[in-house]
């Protein structure tokens, strides 16, 4: 299941603020930056911190991982070896790994007013098919998938929302 639209950085906000709003949900970088540890945000002020500290950094691509704990199965943090030589001199990154985390992805086209906004989760067919590519990931059937897609659709249709303005 996913789903794509342009946003503007309020309707972002908006729908960040929509995610947040349930105090159970943890939010995380899909990938942290080069021999850092993974950035949780953990309400609404600190992504706003966050995403004006990335955008002064000049940051255009964002990546972040949705986890609701009522979903069970295995969600973990998964340390990556780089290879020095191609990653100026650094060694390691830090990923979430899980087949029920809904991701985020922003692409930042134009700050403001154009934000590329993707929302995608696996469906238990596909993580079914996926379970010996990446073991790490544990069994897919301790995944509530009902909760995952009931969530997924949730943030989607809000999404969706924020495209469809009404005057």
């Amino acid at each position: 299941m996913q789903r794509t639209e342009i946003i503007n950085k309020n309707k972002l906000f908006e729908l960040i603020e929509f995610i947040l709003s349930d105090s159970k949900t943890e939010f995380y970088e899909s990938y942290s930056e080069m021999e850092k540890e993974l950035v949780r945000v953990n309400n609404y002020s600190e992504f706003k911190n966050y995403f004006s500290h990335s955008i002064s950094e000049n940051k255009k691509q964002f990546g972040f991982g949705i986890y609701h704990p009522e979903t069970k199965g295995k969600f973990s943090i998964t340390k990556l070896k780089l290879d020095p030589k191609y990653c100026d001199g650094k060694t390691y990154r830090n990923r979430i790994d899980g087949w029920g985390i809904i991701f985020l992805h922003l692409n930042l086209l134009n700050i403001e007013n154009e934000i590329e906004c993707r929302i995608s989760v696996n469906s238990k067919k596909r993580a079914e098919n996926w379970k010996n590519t990446n073991p790490e990931f544990g069994n897919p059937e301790l995944w509530e998938w009902k909760i995952i897609e009931s969530n997924a659709r949730k943030i989607i249709n809000r999404l969706k929302k924020t495209t469809h303005n009404t005057v």
